[in-house]
């Protein structure tokens, strides 16, 4: 029996681990196609119980990377969201507004581990920074990472307010 793809919706043997359009590993997200024999047209009752998984378009290689570079600082995303080639792109405008609130938030925090150092207990804070420091790190990597997947990974509240800028 062939399952479906959860993320590209492309058919599969069900013996998958990964899926040979996109690449990702074959999770809960994936589902089995109906066999030819068991479709039967959709009643009134029947559509609102459906269970398949929203499935939404891919994304082009070259939007992809653009996304991730605007990650780099918060310059490449402020110069992709006045560039014409992406200011139509959902896609770009969303992960470029996402890392300029998140480069917003790290130079908050900057500013605040350099206000509290500045009050005693300088060794704390640098290892309090430290940490911090390598958590912001590891964070930026991921939306790197999940934007060159082609992913529309929100990061908590900065994510929602950056779908909302972008007309998500």
């Amino acid at each position: 029996m062939a399952i479906v793809c959860g993320y590209c919706g492309a058919s599969m043997p069900d013996i998958s681990e990964y899926c040979p359009a996109c690449g990702r590993a074959v999770q809960e997200g994936t589902y089995f196609a109906p066999e030819p024999s068991e479709t039967e047209p959709e009643s009134a009752d029947n559509s609102s119980h459906s269970h398949e998984p929203q499935v939404l378009p891919q994304v082009e290689w070259n939007d992809r990377m653009v996304s991730a570079f605007a990650y780099l600082t918060f310059i490449p995303a402020v110069v992709l969201l006045f560039l014409k080639k992406y200011r139509e792109s959902p896609y770009v405008r969303f992960h470029s507004f996402q890392s300029i609130f998140f480069w917003a938030a790290v130079l908050v925090l900057v500013l605040l581990g350099l206000l509290a150092s500045t009050f005693g207990w300088l060794f704390v804070w640098l290892v309090i920074g430290a940490l911090v420091f390598l958590g912001l790190f590891f964070i930026w990597v991921v939306l790197s990472i999940k934007a060159l997947q082609g992913e529309y990974f929100e990061l908590p509240w900065l994510g929602e307010l950056a779908g909302h800028q972008a007309g998500r």
